[in-house]
């Protein structure tokens, strides 16, 4: 079952600084069609990462099992007028696009430079993969306090060997060409990684004493039928939440990789098994 809502504050600032990124490298290219799935490793709803690109004329598809998170997906685009330019699939039946994006999902499938190849193969020009960045200062703290719970501690997103760059970088490059990477999701909070419906403190809390807390109900919880993001890619009302908080998207690269909670790799597509020559951006 697919996650049903976003959740949050933390939530809305990562699709804020995901949506501000590929903005940044991918729609001054203006790509006709883009693709994501099947996995999605938000924390929200999944299959929501491609809004900025459909608002700049690209077909869209969105890959899901679950109809229910398909049906969300669609109710999103509806409501964003941008229905006409979705399509929505269980699988992906031999689909291409000319960008493919991946987000947070190595960690979990069984075989992650498989499921990366099959990824690589359903995009035409570009590759887009997004990390859990395993070395911010929450991921530190994440470690500190896995010490302090009872029984034996789970293995986390950030221990996962595709998180480590240098790994990531050499599965990368076998399908082509990275022109670009980037911290994103860089608030001034850590990542603590809790699950789904859950705030740091009711997980962290939740952790210590050995059993799970839901979080209160926030006004930064969405439904699809509420989701901001719909009414365009900055929305006022998390505009205003965010300036209040700071964030280090664009600062120095090893201040940004303190607070990152994401690594992102854009990777140029072979043309025709040749290899590519697009500048670095």
């Amino acid at each position: 079952m697919s996650v049903t809502r976003d959740t949050g504050l933390g939530t809305a600032y990562e699709r804020w600084a995901i949506y501000a990124l590929l903005e940044r490298w991918l729609s001054p290219r203006r790509p006709a069609s883009a693709m994501e799935g099947p996995i999605d490793g938000m924390a929200g709803m999944p299959g929501l990462h491609l809004l900025p690109l459909a608002r700049a004329g690209a077909r869209i598809t969105v890959i899901l099992a679950d109809p229910d998170a398909r049906e969300r997906v669609r109710v999103v685009y509806r409501r964003a007028g941008l229905e006409d330019r979705l399509e929505l699939r269980s699988q992906a039946d031999g689909a291409r696009a000319e960008v493919q994006l991946l987000f947070n999902a190595a960690h979990r499938v069984a075989d992650w430079r498989a499921h990366l190849a099959d990824a690589a193969a359903r995009a035409e020009r570009w590759l887009v993969v997004f990390a859990t960045h395993p070395t911010s200062y929450g991921a530190w703290a994440r470690r500190v306090l896995r010490r302090l719970e009872p029984g034996a501690a789970p293995r986390e997103q950030f221990d996962h060997e595709s998180c480590r760059p240098e790994v990531m970088r050499a599965a990368l490059s076998r399908h082509g060409r990275i022109a670009a990477e980037a911290y994103v999701d860089c608030p001034w909070w850590p990542d603590l990684f809790v699950s789904p419906g859950q705030s740091l403190a009711s997980a962290t809390l939740g952790r210590l004493r050995g059993g799970a807390r839901e979080a209160s109900p926030s006004r930064w919880d969405f439904t699809a039928e509420a989701f901001p993001f719909a009414e365009g890619t900055r929305p006022p009302a998390i505009a205003r939440a965010l300036r209040r908080h700071p964030g280090f998207e664009r600062a120095p690269e090893r201040l940004a990789g303190v607070f990152a909670h994401h690594r992102a790799y854009l990777v140029r597509r072979p043309p025709n098994g040749s290899d590519a020559a697009d500048e670095v951006l």
